[in-house]
């Protein structure tokens, strides 16, 4: 069995050699979350006996478009009325042990792990960066905790989620590969007025794979 280094789309940046360890002074804080395991569902809101067993494979409800749930280390966000968005550590297990329980349910179950680029915002000056490019209403009373959008930063297309911490300032964006340079420089430079800093990557998946 051959193993090999995984790579990702902001590799190309040298971003850790430029990290520091903590926000500091800084008015907003940019951090690469690596290899976090993603998986796509999808249940018809008709067939409410499917919606009914993937919840009890999950353990926990369904939630509604733009809100979210979490059970220990997973966190499901809510994209329409038909799909959810599991984000997990182990995506190909979790993805493989959700089949198992649903084989006989209309339930669609996608590891989408390498579809998306994991960013994390933090720090008091968060929602003055993403009021440049986001056209979403930000304000703290109407984005709750917890809640989550697909929308545009700039010309590129995200998933929105704010941390669960009422009293942190903290979001994580999630992009396309293909939009994540893009999306990485777009931030720096709308930030730079803030002095934003780039914070050390947190890794929650292998970066080594397997193949063979």
């Amino acid at each position: 069995m051959a193993e090999f280094q995984r790579q990702g789309p902001l590799d190309g940046l040298s971003l850790e050699q430029r990290a520091v360890p903590d926000l500091g002074e800084a008015g907003i804080g940019i951090r690469e979350i690596r290899y976090e395991g993603a998986v796509n569902l999808r249940a018809r809101r008709a067939d409410r006996p499917a919606r009914d067993s993937l919840a009890l494979a999950l353990g926990m409800a369904l939630p509604e478009t733009t809100h979210s749930a979490r059970r220990e280390a997973q966190l499901l966000l809510g994209l329409g009325p038909d799909e959810w968005l599991l984000l997990c550590p182990q995506a190909e297990a979790t993805a493989e042990s959700l089949w198992e329980q649903l084989f006989e349910s209309t339930v669609a179950v996608t590891d989408v792990s390498d579809n998306y680029v994991t960013l994390e915002l933090s720090g008091p000056r968060v929602r003055d960066l993403l009021a440049k490019g986001v056209p979403i209403d930000l304000d703290p009373t109407v984005f709750l905790p917890g809640r989550c959008a697909q929308t545009l930063m700039s010309k590129a297309e995200v998933l929105l989620y704010r941390g669960e911490d009422e009293a942190a300032e903290r979001f994580t964006l999630h992009c396309r590969p293909s939009f994540a340079q893009y999306a990485f420089a777009w931030l720096e430079d709308a930030a730079q007025e803030y002095g934003a800093v780039i914070l050390s990557a947190e890794v929650k998946g292998a970066q080594v794979s397997s193949v063979g």
